[in-house]
């Protein structure tokens, strides 16, 4: 039987939980203490899984919340920092285990001192870790396009299947079964109720809705992981007739990119944003919310998953199936710059924007418990 959560229909107090790999899990988080805070409601804090990376300005400059950094599992990346190792990845958790039981301890002491209502993860596998060891009782809502995967809508892609149950575990490791899961979805699907389990539209960012698009000269690229950069380069090199901006994490310097054509910036917000909006398309490593953003805004859509990261594969075959981009193994721009027409039939392209549009409140309801499981 599923559970059902009564929360008080008071302005309700939330803890939040943040995964920091890639910018996905946390323009969500920035998304959601909007919509909570418009109805009255306070994030008492942000508990953040940091990676070695750190956190990026634009949401230390943005979250307007206290922020707390533990030590959480993080991927592996291979020599060339472009795909995931998935065994060391485990591994080197498993080594790393007794860093996080004192996250755990660190994270019940702030619980107990903070006392929310309600707890809140964007995919930060010690949310669910510490639920299920200090058996915390309040509502536990689980965010992210991963859960998705539990919908018989969703398509899995028909290779490696020894790493679609090692997904699988890991959502059920970030969620346990009676928190209640929101799946953020590229298409309107119906809920299901008996798994505890929610569709709702993408968390896209008011900035992004509020945004006018147009198209520009330029071609965009986001990139996860550093290792990429070269493919850019040298594509740039080739093509020096086509303008190229791209995002990274840790972007060379301007002088080192091989071409006056290729501007490379550093992980923003605005900056990303005004962008978007304005390039010819858009190539992407295969995050979630970022394609999102991409395909609201109308632009024609590529998507690389990154090497072993069978995530974003996932999220790659379920963007095709919506309708709304292309991808290609490898960061090949000329399978997009050399395309005819938009990478998304405009059938396909509407129906994302009605179901965003007319769909924004229902994450909120979730969250303060008006649409609770039976």
């Amino acid at each position: 039987m599923a559970v059902r959560f009564r929360l008080p229909a008071h302005y309700m107090k939330y803890v939040f939980f943040v995964q920091s790999e890639g910018r996905g899990h946390l323009t969500q988080a920035l998304a959601v203490k909007s919509k909570l805070e418009k109805r009255g409601h306070q994030v008492m804090a942000v508990i953040i899984g940091q990676n070695k990376n750190g956190l990026p300005n634009f949401f230390r400059e943005t979250i307007n919340a206290p922020i707390f950094l533990i030590d959480s599992p993080n991927f592996v990346l291979d020599k060339d920092g472009q795909g995931i190792k998935t065994v060391a990845s485990v591994l080197v958790s498993l080594r790393r285990s007794p860093d996080f039981f004192r996250s755990l301890k660190k994270i019940a002491q702030l619980i107990t001192k903070l006392s929310p209502d309600a707890l809140i993860s964007f995919y930060e596998p010690l949310a669910g870790i510490y639920t299920r060891i200090y058996r915390d009782k309040r509502p536990l809502y689980c965010i992210g396009h991963q859960y998705f995967i539990a919908h018989p809508s969703f398509l899995f892609p028909q290779e490696r299947q020894s790493e679609r149950r090692l997904f699988e575990f890991f959502n059920r490791l970030n969620a346990p079964k009676r928190s209640i899961k929101i799946a953020l979805s590229f298409t309107s699907e119906v809920d299901q109720i008996k798994n505890n389990l929610f569709i709702t539209p993408p968390l896209i960012r008011s900035e992004i809705l509020e945004k006018k698009s147009n198209v520009g000269d330029f071609l965009l690229i986001y990139l996860l992981n550093p290792g990429y950069q070269k493919q850019i380069v040298d594509w740039s090199v080739k093509n020096p007739h086509i303008k190229i901006e791209a995002f990274s994490l840790a972007p060379p310097n301007q002088g080192e990119s091989g071409s006056k054509y290729l501007t490379w910036h550093g992980l923003s917000g605005q900056k990303f944003i005004d962008r978007l909006a304005l390039c010819r398309a858009y190539i992407s490593t295969a995050g979630f919310d970022s394609i999102a953003e991409a395909a609201y805004l109308g632009k024609n859509i590529m998507m690389v998953p990154t090497k072993n990261h069978y995530e974003q594969l996932c999220n790659a075959t379920d963007a095709k199936r919506a309708g709304l981009a292309i991808s290609s193994e490898h960061f090949d721009i000329s399978l997009i710059t050399n395309k005819k027409q938009n990478t998304h039939p405009t059938i396909a392209l509407k129906a994302f924007r009605e179901w965003v549009n007319n769909n924004s409140d229902k994450i909120t309801d979730i969250l303060e418990g008006k649409r609770t499981t039976n």
